[in-house]
């Protein structure tokens, strides 16, 4: 049944109405190395605590904010000093497909620590996202989730770091703190979503069918000899 439920929306296309104020639904994938993302999840939500659904090695939340209903996938997390079991492979692939018709963002999750210098292996994760194909990076932010206590500064000492990653995302990135208003995430979010012209992130075997339907009309069939 829960398949089905998740194969339905794929059927129609998956551009959203990006003429309406704002949008009645946002829909986020969390992704990033083994920390614990619950602080992200329960400031996306605004709520103290978290009631979710296992899906696999997969994390699903719901629940309302700012007039909009969000839904929130957290995906497995990596390991950077370790190689990445296969499980959690699939299951990172798997993250995306579980709030259809896609999620209008995936935030890549960098923890920023008092007192921790940064290590490039901390913040590696271009090939853990490329699981997802290259078209990822057009709809990600990284959002920086700092401790208690934690300033502007040591932000800065992640950003050389985050280099290739930020470029890859055109720099896009929001800084989590515990006063962050979130409805400006909420906002940068939407910015982003009109910034692909309504398009939402897609599995990549959807994207390959609807690439191969599009591509298929386009042909022009030679007609038959009467």
């Amino acid at each position: 049944m829960l398949k089905q439920k998740l194969l339905l929306p794929y059927l129609v296309s998956p551009q959203q109405n990006i003429n309406s104020p704002h949008l009645s639904e946002i829909r986020v994938v969390l992704l990033g190395n083994e920390v614990d993302k619950s602080k992200v999840v329960k400031s996306i939500l605004g709520c103290r605590d978290l009631t979710g659904e296992n899906v696999g090695q997969c994390m699903l939340y719901e629940g309302d904010q700012a007039g909009r209903k969000i839904s929130v996938v957290e995906a497995p997390g990596w390991n950077s000093m370790q190689q990445t079991p296969e499980s959690i492979k699939k299951s990172i692939r798997r993250s995306v497909s579980l709030n259809p018709p896609g999620p209008h963002a995936l935030l890549l999750v960098i923890p920023v620590k008092r007192n921790e210098v940064p290590s490039t292996g901390d913040i590696k994760a271009e090939m853990h996202m490329e699981l997802l194909s290259e078209r990822i990076w057009k709809h990600t932010i990284v959002l920086f989730a700092c401790d208690e206590g934690v300033g502007e500064f040591a932000v800065k000492a992640y950003i050389p770091k985050a280099k290739k990653i930020l470029e890859k995302c055109k720099g896009r990135t929001y800084v989590l703190e515990r006063d962050s208003k979130i409805s400006e995430l909420l906002q940068k979010i939407e910015d982003l979503v009109e910034e692909n012209c309504g398009d939402v992130f897609i599995p990549q075997t959807y994207y390959e069918l609807f690439e191969w339907k599009r591509s298929d009309s386009l042909t022009i069939r030679p007609r038959l000899p009467h």
